[in-house]
């Protein structure tokens, strides 16, 4: 089996493989939002959707958390 990686490499995408399953089912039912999950973490670090840094005000604002 194969990742449809989008140009990531494995070593980039690994992390996925550490995911609890009960994780990987919720996201794949819908019941978990990976792409709001992402920009909560962004915005936690401070960072705009390109990661580049921009404040935690403002990341928040971007992301809309």
């Amino acid at each position: 089996m194969s990742y449809t990686t989008n140009g990531y490499t494995i070593d980039e995408i690994g992390f996925i493989q550490t995911a609890l399953t009960k994780v990987l089912v919720a996201a794949a039912r819908g019941e978990l939002d990976l792409n709001r999950l992402a920009r909560e973490e962004l915005a936690s670090r401070g960072l705009d959707q390109n990661g580049a840094w921009v404040g935690f005000e403002q990341a928040a604002k971007i992301h809309n958390v």
